[in-house]
């Protein structure tokens, strides 16, 4: 997966200067389809022998000069095209791994879990800045409850049948419920909670997952200073069409402490981000 990944960025290159020999080559193509068109002209309208030498001859340097500034065009994108297959692709850092429905998991993905209390766990990289935001929002009088954490793929996948069952129990059909579900609720396989660097937190005044949560001051605190902590709020309002999940005021996202003070400054998504800064 992970070598795929490189491939598909480095074909994203590929296809930008390909792009750029195409309109090359129409305009090659373009200007020696009208010189062949003088050179027919004045070969079948000139008369004399001497005239179509001279026709003839004009031709040729138009040819040649032709010849000269497509190869030099060619060498010139040639030159490009080799120096982005020889650059070595940057690697982003493990905590700015992008896993949405268009980026799945690693098959092979590895971590190591530290509990942050029973029963919830995350990477054991962000174990730390995870419980000092959990402890500095009790500090300032924060009731934060933590109602998910890191869960398996088999877990995921659970998670995500259920919430299909439940759909079609409202009456949707299979695929209205499926498709529904998708906007809430990760497939298995594209889940952050899988990689352990997201955290689900609510308030124990209230704990429904919805956008009420947003009103709570255990939310308020947490937007406002998650990002010290180097999370984001991850799937922010009005950004499902590219995060492809709805507004959840509950979902923090571990990206480091600078990534995090510039996303949420910027007010963009995870995914706007990384195009931006990155081109990934």
């Amino acid at each position: 997966m992970k070598f795929r990944r490189i491939m598909m960025r480095l074909m994203k290159r590929i296809r930008r200067i390909n792009t750029r020999i195409n309109r090359e080559t129409k305009r090659v193509l373009i200007v020696g389809f009208a010189a062949l068109l003088v050179g027919s002209f004045l070969g079948g309208k000139v008369a004399g022998a001497s005239e179509k030498k001279k026709a003839a001859k004009e031709l040729e340097e138009v040819t040649t000069q032709l010849k000269e500034e497509s190869q030099n065009k060619v060498d010139e994108i040639q030159g490009k095209l080799d120096e982005a297959l020889s650059t070595e692709v940057q690697e982003l850092p493990w905590y700015l791994t992008l896993v949405n429905k268009d980026h799945p998991m690693e098959e092979d993905y590895d971590l190591e879990l530290t509990e942050l209390e029973e029963g919830y766990s995350v990477d054991s990289r962000i174990a730390d800045a995870a419980k000092q935001m959990l402890a500095d929002a009790k500090a300032a009088g924060m009731k934060v409850v933590i109602c998910s954490a890191y869960r398996s793929v088999t877990r995921q996948e659970q998670v995500f049948n259920d919430s299909v069952k439940e759909r079609l129990n409202q009456g949707m059909n299979y695929w209205d419920a499926f498709e529904d579900t998708r906007l809430s609720v990760a497939e298995p396989g594209t889940s952050e909670h899988a990689m352990g660097l997201a955290l689900d937190l609510v308030s124990n005044q209230y704990t429904e997952l919805d956008e009420r949560q947003e009103t709570t001051k255990e939310a308020q605190w947490l937007t406002a200073n998650c990002h010290k902590y180097g999370f984001i709020l991850r799937y922010p309002p009005s950004k499902t069409d590219v995060t492809g999940i709805i507004y959840e005021p509950w979902h923090y996202r571990y990206v480091g402490v600078e990534d995090a003070t510039k996303i949420m400054e910027l007010d963009i998504t995870l995914e706007e981000y990384l195009e931006e800064y990155y081109g990934k």
